[in-house]
């Protein structure tokens, strides 16, 4: 998808990103999407790694978690982060603090708009290399935590 058109018609984009866009990001964003259909609301979302390279499928194991959940993340292509995506973002949720901090040293003026996606500030561990059954546990873990950040964003 061209980084222009992930912006919507209010404006409202939200950016997950982690490292290499092929779990972590990528299952949130994923996991958002479903979540944000169900619910109606008008919000997109989008997924990028600040150590990304292009075109990368995600893992296999980040797709059977986010299957399982009820979500699709088969037609995943990994992003590197982007100024024109940093621009577009109205919400940048990072998987860690060292995400973040990368993040607003590409850009300090979006600082505000940039938060680790757990509201208490613990990162979301890595699962790659992992077995299927840590993938599913991150998954669990960042869908009760986007469930939550929606609500309260959304509302």
């Amino acid at each position: 998808m061209p980084e222009e058109s992930n912006k919507n018609n209010d404006g409202r984009l939200i950016l997950f990103v982690c490292t290499g866009n092929t779990c972590r990001s990528p299952m949130a964003e994923a996991i958002a999407r479903m979540l944000i259909g169900r619910s109606g609301d008008d919000v997109q979302v989008a997924s990028c790694g600040v150590f990304a390279g292009g075109g990368s499928p995600a893992t296999p194991e980040a797709v059977n978690a986010v299957a399982a959940l009820g979500g699709d993340l088969s037609g995943h292509r990994s992003q590197p982060i982007s100024q024109g995506l940093i621009d577009s973002a109205t919400s940048i949720w990072c998987m860690t603090a060292g995400h973040a901090q990368r993040v607003i040293s590409l850009d300090p003026t979006v600082r505000d708009r940039v938060e680790v996606l757990d509201p208490v500030g613990a990162d979301i561990d890595d699962p790659i290399g992992g077995p299927q059954a840590l993938y599913d546990q991150v998954a669990s873990r960042i869908e009760a935590i986007i469930s939550t950040r929606l609500a309260e964003t959304l509302a």
